[in-house]
């Protein structure tokens, strides 16, 4: 019995000496002392997987552990979002949240909220323009309303799908414009919006400006306003909507999130990481390359955003007789 006791004791001083409490809770241990989870909700792949990716891997150097990445798809993200939220709120899994949980929401096809999330920050924002074919009559913004005006519902606005962002965006134009109404036709994806437009297929759409350069540098699409705040450095000759008497600032954005009742020092430690990973220097140069259009806010000024995007969203949903 002794001579346990007598080796119990030298283990303690040893755990003492390199700096450990045997004795010390879960709670206390340093985080994080194992790798962590992401769940990203789009394809592998995808612009939004790559971007998640991207900043995840310089916040998991800061971190000190890295992240798995699991791509859980479905319902428009609801699927991701729906097992992110009920895992357990210990900051080892971390949501990548997009602009669609605000859809969602307001749709009420979930009871995930966007409240219902701790916030950790915004990283980027997908600015959004008005393209018509290169070919096409209308060289303006108010050329193209005017059409929409004077034979409503026959001018065709390509957008994808049905109630998401890029409708809400069409229909936010048409609400600040002299009625101005758009035969909005569903694709798939941009790949198809994009090739529409390059032969004049669909009259004109709502996009976001990633991706979209090179065709315009080949001229099969022009673009005739943005729906930003201020013009943009890579097309300073584009104005806004806003400058042209339509007040539609409309922006999609990409961010992370933990589960409520995460412990704040554990979502502050996330809280920081991610904010050094954002100003890495190496990452701003492979976003860069990327083409994202980085827009960081940290988790107040998240929240805030979101608090004032969200209204709108219902607002346009319901007008266009999606919420239940």
């Amino acid at each position: 019995m002794r001579k346990r006791l007598v080796l119990l004791t030298l283990f303690l001083f040893l755990m003492a000496g390199c700096g450990q409490n045997p004795f010390r809770s879960a709670k206390e241990q340093p985080f994080p002392e194992r790798p962590l989870d992401m769940i990203i909700v789009w394809s592998a792949g995808g612009g939004s997987d790559l971007a998640a990716r991207l900043i995840g891997d310089y916040a998991a150097k800061e971190l000190g552990q890295p992240f798995t990445y699991s791509n859980i798809t479905g319902a428009n993200g609801d699927k991701g979002w729906q097992q992110a939220v009920t895992a357990e709120p210990d900051g080892y899994t971390v949501a990548n949240l997009t602009f669609d949980i605000l859809t969602n929401q307001a749709m009420g096809q979930t009871n995930v909220k966007y409240t219902d999330f701790e916030l950790i920050c915004q990283f980027t924002v997908q600015p959004i323009g008005v393209f018509v074919p290169a070919a096409s009559p209308w060289q303006t913004l108010d050329d193209l309303l005017a059409a929409a005006t004077k034979e409503p519902n026959t001018i065709t606005m390509a957008t994808t799908p049905l109630g998401g962002f890029f409708h809400q965006a069409v229909t936010l134009l048409e609400n600040t414009s002299d009625q101005a109404r758009f035969n909005v036709v569903p694709y798939k994806g941009s790949a198809e919006i994009i090739a529409a437009l390059a032969v004049g297929k669909t009259d004109a759409a709502i996009q976001t400006l990633t991706g979209m350069e090179q065709y315009m540098t080949d001229n099969g699409i022009r673009l005739l306003a943005v729906l930003t705040e201020d013009r943009l450095a890579n097309f300073p000759q584009v104005p806004t909507a806003r400058e042209l008497g339509y007040d539609v600032v409309y922006k999609s954005w990409r961010g992370f999130g933990v589960p409520k009742d995460t412990p704040e020092d554990i979502r502050q430690a996330l809280v920081k990481a991610f904010a050094a990973a954002f100003n890495h220097p190496e990452f701003q140069e492979k976003a860069k390359r990327a083409k994202l259009d980085l827009v960081y806010l940290g988790p107040d000024d998240f929240k805030d955003s979101l608090d004032q995007q969200y209204p709108y969203v219902e607002t346009t949903l319901r007008q266009l007789g999606f919420v239940k």
